[in-house]
């Protein structure tokens, strides 16, 4: 695997080597120019690179404008989108709007610093594998040292116990499917009070109900697959139910998009809809805590 890695602070750029180089032939630069020049290098000589860790926040030239110029010569080339490079993008922050930008411009994938080699392996193999491109083959090596990692920078949540809070949640879950609509009530029913729609429409319809009481969903799971109204549709929805009642930031629900697909088009979709966080099925009860912290209601106050 030929890898290129871009970071304007040396300190990230030489974790990142370290992280890849059980994994093929690194070259690091610390600039975006230096970074498009060295991309169009190897694009002369036919030595394309498989895979890209861009840094978004750079002086000279920003990741985003180097990614914008990665594709724009793949595209000059002809190359096809089986063979174009795989773009992870890093960032020190984990903002919506960066996100967004990035899967437009053409990432296929982000991650956010500060990260492990877990983190870094998971992305990698979690980027798509369709137009005919082949998934990454990790090295044995590496996968057994991403498993100690996991083990010894990444301690599991504690499942045993509910997260501790002042104050239990409300939880609305929309799902058409049963099964999966059961298993996250079973995860969350000891974090709050949970509510269960079959359907967008009767979402709303508490939704509307829950406004109108003044009790606000803190939290709410949305299947992004359902018919008649799909999960997009009736986020986009509660989104403007909550603008039309004026309904202030700190009141507004979060909510968790859950998709049994990962290619970016569908997280794009949902973002731009308004989610705050997505997760893939099949989830497990620690990818949803690790959602819930990362929204801060693992200890909410309020």
């Amino acid at each position: 695997m030929k890898i290129l890695i871009v970071d304007d602070d040396s300190s990230s750029l030489s974790k990142i080597t370290a992280i890849l180089e059980e994994m093929g032939t690194c070259t690091a630069v610390e600039s975006g120019t230096n970074a498009v020049k060295t991309f169009e290098d190897a694009l002369s000589h036919s030595e394309p690179f498989d895979l890209v860790t861009l840094d978004i926040d750079m002086p000279d030239l920003d990741g985003i404008k180097v990614l914008q110029k990665i594709r724009m010569m793949e595209e000059e080339k002809k190359i096809p989108k089986s063979n174009r490079s795989r773009i992870i993008m890093v960032s020190g922050k984990s903002d919506k709007n960066s996100l967004v930008t990035c899967l437009k411009a053409g990432c296929d994938s982000f991650i956010v610093k500060p990260f492990n080699i877990t983190t870094l392996i998971e992305k990698m193999e979690k980027i798509e594998t369709k137009d005919g491109r082949k998934p990454f083959i990790l090295p044995k090596s590496v996968a057994k040292h991403c498993t100690e990692n996991q083990k010894e920078e990444e301690p599991p949540l504690i499942m045993d116990d509910p997260p501790v809070k002042s104050k239990r949640l409300r939880i609305l879950i929309v799902d058409d499917d049963d099964i999966s609509r059961q298993k996250m009530e079973t995860i969350l029913e000891e974090t709050g009070d949970c509510t269960a729609a079959k359907s967008g429409q009767e979402a709303i319809a508490f939704f509307q109900t829950a406004v109108k009481q003044g009790k606000f969903f803190h939290l709410i799971t949305m299947d992004y697959s359902m018919p008649e109204l799909s999960g997009v549709e009736t986020l986009s929805q509660i989104r403007k139910i909550e603008s039309a009642e004026k309904i202030s930031s700190g009141n507004c629900s979060k909510i968790i998009m859950v998709t049994g697909h990962s290619d970016k088009e569908n997280v794009l979709t949902s973002l731009q809809a308004g989610c705050n966080e997505y997760v893939v099925k099949p989830f497990n009860q620690e990818t949803i805590f690790q959602r819930l912290k990362k929204l801060n209601l693992i200890n909410m106050q309020s």
